[in-house]
């Protein structure tokens, strides 16, 4: 089988998410011994090609729109990691679709989910798709629920998660920033946006402090749509010198943060997957995350599940965390134990099964 794979997601410094999808497939992609792979990026991403080199995990080039519809007459499959692909080609056309966070008006800015309510009708309407890939059950009844017609080409393939990323050793000396590690702390990793539900993490890291003086909340991840509520809360907070925004962090810092973080908290109100779950649980860190949706989905029974809405059964969860030793081993063994079931290989291969069935 002959695969192009979209890896315009690679063309950028740090990668996050959608990324870190495009990179793990490619890779995963590339080890099986039935798939030859060739990354495919879109030619409006020209000027950022350089970027790819520092990801890329085989041969890639630009597609050119009709000029590669004749050139790539060999290839089975038009893989579209990222809610794009081609209207037409002489291959089938398989997209992924991480979430329809754009359909929940409240979450996103206005703009953007206009913008990206019409990007997804004009793919999965206009592009007509010979098969969609959803990364979780959340996100497939969400799909199904704005476009039902879909049901018959629609497929479930979870993400994954490189564990050995995340239990080899830190470079030699290394040091965390200043400030961190001194006492425990909470982490939350992710974009900085309404729906990661921050304004709750922080309140019930308040109320978690007021029992222990020496915790610290730790915030990684770039600005999104209500960063500036968010650096307000902060700035309103009464332990405001004990709240770290760290900002988007490279992969050794992350590592770091993830391995010595007394818990992750991942309340948030709308993922599509929520890979900071699995992420957390392969470097040995507990996890709080939503009791709903993809969130709880991800984690199974592997992590303290709570009202992402509730501010107070959110610290009721740190406090446990923090109070009861034998609860929080329980949890970094369950968690490791469940990223065992979600490697990115077994995503390739859900990805190929995907495949065989578009091409019949």
């Amino acid at each position: 089988m002959k695969v192009l794979l979209d890896v315009t997601p690679l063309m950028r410094t740090g990668l996050t998410g959608i990324g870190v999808y495009a990179r793990s497939l490619w890779h995963a992609l590339g080890l099986l011994p039935d798939v030859k792979v060739a990354g495919r990026w879109r030619l409006a991403r020209f000027g950022k090609r350089h970027l790819l080199r520092a990801h890329a995990q085989g041969p890639a080039g630009p597609r050119i729109p009709l000029l590669s519809d004749l050139n790539l007459r060999g290839f089975d499959i038009y893989h579209g990691t990222d809610f794009r692909i081609p209207r037409r080609g002489r291959y089938r056309r398989v997209v992924t679709i991480h979430d329809m966070v754009v359909f929940e008006h409240d979450l996103v800015d206005d703009r953007f989910a206009q913008q990206g309510i019409e990007r997804m009708r004009r793919t999965l309407i206009g592009c007509r798709p010979d098969g969609v890939i959803a990364i979780s059950e959340f996100t497939r009844e969400r799909i199904l629920h704005f476009f039902p017609q879909l049901e018959r080409i629609l497929h479930v393939v979870p993400l994954g998660v490189d564990a050995g990323r995340f239990a080899r050793p830190l470079p030699e000396g290394f040091v965390m920033p200043a400030g961190i590690g001194a006492g425990p702390f909470l982490l939350s990793v992710g974009s900085v946006e309404k729906r990661k539900n921050l304004a709750a993490s922080i309140q019930a890291f308040e109320i978690a402090r007021e029992r222990h003086g020496n915790l610290s909340f730790v915030i990684a991840g770039t600005n999104g749509h209500g960063a500036e509520a968010i650096d307000a809360r902060i700035a309103a907070s009464q332990h405001r010198d004990a709240i770290h925004r760290l900002g988007f962090v490279d992969d050794d810092l992350l590592l770091a943060l993830y391995r010595n973080a007394h818990a992750v908290l991942y309340p948030s109100l709308y993922e599509g997957f929520g890979l900071p779950v699995l992420e957390a649980m392969a470097a040995g860190s507990p996890v709080i995350t939503s009791n709903r949706g993809a969130m709880a989905e991800a984690a199974g029974s592997a992590a303290l599940l709570v009202n992402p809405e509730a501010p107070e059964e959110i610290a009721a969860a740190i406090l446990t965390l923090l109070d009861d030793d034998a609860e929080l081993m329980r949890l970094r063994a369950a968690g490791r134990e469940r990223t065992a079931a979600h490697a990115w290989q077994r995503c390739a291969e859900r990805t190929v099964a995907a495949y065989r069935a578009v091409l019949g």
